[in-house]
């Protein structure tokens, strides 16, 4: 199983909490991934479609112990790079497809009676905190994925292919036969309506995310490995967070690791070409001009040098005595590197 699918398995297996919160995470569900059906005579239908079978489980259970009914499961055989199975779960009876979206704040009326399909986060969910968690997490179950953070750090909900049906009823509806429908408006923009809504409620989180525009689809991501945990850590997926914190740390380890080594051998080949360069210059003067001819200092530092060629700078000025610190070597070497430039241009 891949890291999203363990992920969407474990959060399948949380306490459902309060009505409320099961109200909450079903409309997450609906309003992320959820086909909406309306026929001319104005009946209702639902089905979600998931190909995780503990997400379709979730799904199932939350509508029964909600609504006390049993919705249909189909399963699907696709081809998709290799042969798998989808899940829908289905309300097919009109008058529970109505009930449970009017419930979950999916279907609702203006002053004037009108019916609207919302393409937002639900404004009731929003008042606490907990329902709000776990509308953000119905819709991970939904339309969500994560990366294998072996591999990269990235999350992402995906705009549905067949969008939440936006449509508008002119009345509301005493009977089947009074419903009048309306075309919705175009994919892409309830796409990103739904999505945009969500990115503002992970924004008061202070969790930083992106939405763009990819193929067919609108996509919300989060890139960050912070943003990725503190997201896991609002929709209560703690055991997907402790495993992702716990790689992080391995991963920061082995890069400050490298980093280090990289640093050390970027130094270490620095120290090997100036010492090679200063045991040149100290060599032509050897041979021209003769190292006792020098002042003592130069000349103390020139032996060491000779000495202990892949000494660094520091190292040399620990040897001298007194010990001198690294500007002063660095002074001396200088010194010695002007003669043997004097040197030859004679």
């Amino acid at each position: 199983m891949t890291f999203s699918a363990i992920l969407k398995k474990d959060l399948s297996k949380l306490p459902f909490g309060s009505k409320a919160c099961q109200r909450a995470e079903l409309s997450g569900m609906i309003g992320s991934v959820a086909t909406i059906s309306v026929d001319e005579n104005g009946a209702l239908a639902i089905s979600i479609k998931t190909e995780n079978p503990s997400v379709a489980a979730r799904c199932y259970q939350l509508m029964k112990t909600l609504y006390q009914i049993k919705p249909k499961i189909k399963i699907e055989k696709t081809r998709k790079f290799k042969e798998h199975r989808a899940y829908r779960v289905v309300v097919e009876e009109p008058w529970t497809a109505k009930i449970i979206l009017e419930d979950c704040q999916i279907l609702s009326y203006n002053t004037s009676g009108q019916a609207f399909f919302a393409n937002q986060v639900p404004e009731k969910f929003k008042k606490q905190t907990n329902q709000l968690k776990a509308y953000i997490r119905g819709a991970f179950l939904g339309c969500g994925s994560v990366s294998n953070p072996e591999k990269t750090y990235h999350l992402e909900l995906v705009g549905k292919k067949t969008p939440l049906t936006n449509k508008k009823i002119e009345k509301k509806p005493e009977t089947k036969a009074d419903a009048k429908i309306e075309r919705s408006p175009t994919v892409n923009n309830e796409q990103c309506a739904y999505l945009q809504s969500i990115k503002t409620i992970l924004d008061q989180f202070d969790i930083k995310s992106n939405l763009i525009h990819r193929k067919a689809h609108w996509v919300l991501y989060l890139k960050e490995g912070s943003s990725v945990v503190d997201f896991l850590s609002v929709i209560g997926a703690h055991r997907g967070l402790l495993e992702m914190e716990n790689i992080r740390i391995v991963k920061e380890m082995r890069n400050d690791v490298n980093r280090q080594v990289n640093c050390e051998t970027a130094n270490l080949n620095k120290t090997i070409v100036a010492s090679y360069d200063q045991m040149a210059d100290i060599m032509l003067i050897k041979d021209q001009f003769g190292l006792k001819n020098l002042p003592k200092n130069l000349y103390d530092i020139a032996e060491l040098r000779l000495n202990y060629p892949d000494a660094s700078i520091k190292e040399l000025g620990e040897r001298l005595d007194p010990p001198v610190g690294k500007s002063g070597v660095y002074h001396r070497l200088k010194k010695l590197n002007q003669i043997a430039e004097d040197l030859k241009r004679k």
